[in-house]
């Protein structure tokens, strides 16, 4: 997938998955450019969408609480793929 980042500039991403919180009814989407960081972590980035958008307009993460459940789920991810690290 194709995103402009907030320095208006393109980058290639992969997604890692999306889901929806069916206690908001809000759909996330997290993905990968598959940079490091200084550790060695893969670098990842989630963003709020609107699965109905043909654009796929990616809508900014405000609130500590969604931050909270998405680094949960990204752990859950990193459980489920061998335990590679990630970072956010």
């Amino acid at each position: 997938m194709t995103v402009i980042n907030e320095n208006d500039e393109i980058m290639d991403v992969d997604v890692l998955f999306t889901f929806k919180n069916t206690a908001t009814g809000v759909c996330y989407i997290v993905y990968t450019e598959n940079t490091s960081d200084e550790n060695g972590d893969t670098e990842v980035f989630a963003s709020i969408f609107d699965p109905d958008d043909k654009t796929l307009s990616l809508q900014p993460i405000e609130t500590e609480a969604e931050w909270a459940m998405l680094e949960s789920k990204l752990r859950e991810y990193e459980r489920a793929h061998g335990g590679k690290g990630f970072t956010s």
